[in-house]
């Protein structure tokens, strides 16, 4: 005999695959001239031993003011299926000793991992399967007037913020000359617009992300020249179809500009969730079935983790909680969550908001699963169910 399971789902639409990065988040009020870049490397053990992946993409490049030059490490706890896939992405802590044997241990805590870092993770391939894994993340202070050209790149195409760091980094992948201003088409009309081809060429395999910055200046018609790419994530045939794109986009005429920049990025194919795990029995429910019928849930897209709705990347939480005969929902508390924690951070949030009506019958220990199911490829615009449906 299972838990009794109510099913619970969600549906959102993803921006489209590829174009010009989305802005996603603005930065701290912090003077381009003193901001610190915080560039990440990666160590990555399993069982104790160091491993690679076999595909990774970059990590965003973080950014901090001069009186906290410093960034925590981050470290995530993960596992690896037979497929290779990450699973059981979490955030994790170190415990120190104490001079005390008998004391309880010191928990040490590190940054808090972000959703950005989580869905890169989910991202990743490896040659598993493997357990006891972690990811530790170690940030390199460097001013971002010392960023060498890699890092500026990086930090334009992957990070993805606005304001003005954002655009002191555009000024200087510009160039001295530049004179095209911070809009990626000098502020004028386009009269004809020409995107890329996001289906040519090797993509990045589901969940993961390749990028682009191009160069060009404009003729006095309207038309790109001099275009070039300043660097990429290493698809050489993605970087010569958005440099076509760009060649062929014509817009209003006027005084010939230099020095416009853009980046542009593709996703792989939407990446499932993992399956859902079937549960035993919970000899301490008591969660009669018309609660399923009862209770309702406000499951918004918005709720849906976007750093991996961005990457096209789905999810699910278990998620258990009481029910008084009021209808108020508590002791609601994340079971399991795959392929990573904040689907169940989501998850906790959208069941506590939940609401039944008033009735003589009460459940404890209920188990919901929230389902984070995009309704449409990313990539290749296939339909994708959505599931609604209770266990």
């Amino acid at each position: 005999m299972r838990s009794a399971l109510f099913g619970l789902g969600l549906a959102l639409t993803t921006a489209p695959a590829l174009a010009q990065v989305p802005i996603v988040s603005r930065q701290a009020a912090t003077s381009p001239n003193q901001a610190m870049f915080q560039i990440p490397a990666t160590d990555i053990r399993c069982e104790g031993r160091r491993v690679q992946p076999t595909y990774a993409d970059d990590l965003r490049i973080e950014t901090t003011g001069p009186s906290r030059p410093e960034r925590p490490n981050v470290v995530l706890s993960f596992s690896i299926d037979e497929t290779g896939r990450t699973r059981d992405i979490r955030p994790a802590s170190t415990s120190a000793s104490t001079s005390a044997p008998s004391a309880s241990p010191v928990i040490i805590p590190t940054a808090i991992p972000t959703e950005q870092e989580q869905a890169a993770l989910a991202a990743w391939r490896f040659d598993g399967p493997r357990r006891d894994c972690s990811l530790t993340i170690r940030y390199a202070a460097k001013p971002m007037v010392e960023a060498s050209k890699g890092d500026l790149l990086r930090y334009f195409a992957v990070t993805r913020t606005r304001g003005p760091i954002r655009d002191a980094v555009a000024a200087r992948l510009a160039g001295p000359d530049a004179d095209c201003g911070g809009e990626r088409r000098g502020g004028r009309s386009p009269r004809t617009v020409s995107f890329p081809d996001y289906k040519i060429g090797q993509r990045p395999p589901p969940g993961g992300r390749a990028w682009t910055v191009v160069r060009w200046g404009m003729g006095a018609e309207g038309r790109a020249v001099d275009v070039e790419t300043l660097g990429s994530s290493g698809d050489t045939v993605f970087d010569a179809e958005t440099r076509r794109a760009v060649s062929e986009t014509v817009v209003e005429g006027g005084a010939p500009l230099r020095g416009c920049v853009a980046n542009f990025y593709r996703v792989g194919q939407r990446l499932p969730a993992p399956e859902t795990p079937q549960r035993d029995e919970d000899p301490l429910q008591n969660c009669p079935a018309e609660i399923g019928e009862r209770f309702r849930t406000r499951a918004a897209p918005e709720t849906f983790p976007s750093a991996f709705r961005d990457r096209g990347i789905e999810g699910w939480a278990l998620v258990r909680f009481d029910l008084a005969t009021w209808g108020q929902v508590g002791n609601v508390e994340v079971i399991d969550a795959q392929p990573a924690a904040a689907f169940g951070d989501s998850g906790r949030r959208t069941v506590q908001t939940g609401r039944a009506e008033p009735s003589n019958s009460h459940g404890v220990r209920c188990v919901v699963p929230v389902r984070y199911i995009l309704p449409t490829n990313p990539v290749d615009g296939e339909p994708i169910e959505t599931d609604t449906n209770a266990d």
